[in-house]
């Protein structure tokens, strides 16, 4: 009976004569490739690496940065939530840089394109006022060519990693609601998939990504807990109990749903929240709230609270350095252990250890 062919060979070691070869079936032939060591564990590492060479994508003859863009972003679909925003920041990047070779980009290619970024404002926007784009932008743009370049140089596109250089990190925008703000921004959501998103990050701290994507099966109405899942990268992701009010507004949802993503429109899930979103900020009076701004709040309210760092850290899934750096001086406590070392001074302003100035001793 013949063998049986299968649609991916299974590769193992084989020693003949002292030396190893990766072995495999091809149809009804059996195929040797030398290794070219008597060393069995460098053996082992030199089969994984072959295997993981054949699961790469094949690379272009002439790997542009386009080419590498759109290699990285076929490779990320499905990976990630965000990939529509991964695309407009690799179109960015393409429209300018992407007929180069990667061995063109340095120093100096990347502040070319900073400036003419900077010149060329906003894309997409036909007629009307200029639009500037801000160096928030630009940074991420730059972000996802550097992350695609360290892409194709681990499928073995390119031999060596270019330098990237950025523009300067823009001050971090620490905006935050009162507790009576974020109540007019709630009064002010109409619409029910509005105001459920607004609870969930104010009362979670999730990012907008991970509360879009959050499906029924993470959510346990009996015990009042969220899992929101493993974040990607540095984003983590943690899980966090309901307070009354959301868990309330959580259960109504539940009863009335009728897809599997929580936060949903008129029978599908919601993809971006930003015009609902920004409609209700414009009601509500407010003005430069974003999506995040949320989760700012509820790490302040919690800092200001006195919640210990390490806690606030594991409830929004941060690192509690992030979380000191970013948050630190609205703790009523922050950096108060360093004011009261000092204090052990204070003896010195009593009468008998005072000095006149000017008088000798």
């Amino acid at each position: 009976m013949p063998r049986p062919r299968t649609r991916t060979p299974s590769y193992s070691l084989m020693e003949r004569r002292g030396y190893f070869y990766v072995q495999w079936w091809d149809g009804q032939n059996k195929r040797y490739l030398s290794l070219r060591t008597a060393d069995r564990e460098e053996a082992k590492q030199r089969l994984s690496q072959f295997i993981a060479g054949l699961e790469a994508p094949a690379a272009p003859e002439q790997p542009t940065v386009g080419k590498i863009l759109g290699g990285y972003i076929n490779d990320r679909d499905g990976q990630v939530v965000s990939l529509d925003s991964l695309k407009y920041a690799a179109a960015a990047v393409t429209e300018h840089l992407g007929d180069l070779q990667p061995a063109h980009i340095g120093r100096l290619t990347c502040r070319a394109y900073i400036t003419k970024r900077r010149k060329q404002g906003r894309r997409g926007m036909t007629g009307g006022a200029f639009r500037p784009v801000s160096d928030g932008t630009i940074i991420k743009e730059l972000v996802t060519l550097r992350t695609a370049l360290r892409w194709a140089l681990s499928v073995g596109w390119i031999a060596e990693m270019p330098q990237i250089e950025m523009p300067r990190t823009p001050a971090s925008r620490d905006k935050w609601l009162s507790k009576a703000e974020a109540a007019r921004l709630l009064e002010a959501a109409i619409d029910e998939h509005t105001r459920l998103f607004i609870m969930l990050a104010l009362y979670t701290g999730a990012r907008s990504g991970a509360i879009l994507s959050l499906t029924w099966q993470q959510v346990d109405l009996v015990s009042g807990v969220i899992n929101f899942g493993r974040g990607t990268g540095n984003k983590g992701r943690a899980i966090v109990p309901m307070i009354p009010d959301l868990l309330d507004a959580m259960r109504f949802a539940a009863n009335v749903r009728t897809t599997d993503n929580v936060i949903e429109y008129r029978g599908k899930p919601v993809k971006s929240i930003k015009t609902g979103f920004h409609m209700s900020v414009k009601r509500a009076g407010l003005d430069h709230v974003t999506p995040h701004s949320l989760r700012h709040t509820c790490a302040t309210w919690m800092v200001m609270s006195d919640v210990p760092m390490d806690m606030v850290a594991r409830f929004l899934g941060n690192s509690v350095a992030m979380v000191e750096k970013v948050y630190g001086h609205h703790s009523p406590e922050w950096l108060r252990k360093a004011a009261t070392a000092l204090s052990g001074f204070s003896g010195s302003h009593a009468p008998e250890n005072r000095i006149a100035i000017g008088k000798k001793t």
